[in-house]
């Protein structure tokens, strides 16, 4: 369960990086593709970020 955060911020990358590189979903999302990709990489990487920190800050307590 430790990894939950992890695995869901490897997702929001991997579906913003497919908003920008592809044309995935290009008829449904015209005008606003880029910003929700780039929105979802960002959050997807301070997931990760807060994740780790939080992983560390564990790791150092013990």
């Amino acid at each position: 369960m430790k990894f939950f955060a992890l695995v869901m911020s490897a997702l929001y990358v991997l579906g913003g990086s497919a908003l920008l590189l592809t044309d995935w979903l290009e008829d449904i999302i015209r005008s606003y593709r880029l910003p929700i990709g780039i929105m979802l990489i960002g959050y997807g990487v301070v997931r990760a970020y807060l994740w780790r920190r939080k992983f560390a800050d564990r790791q150092e307590g013990e």
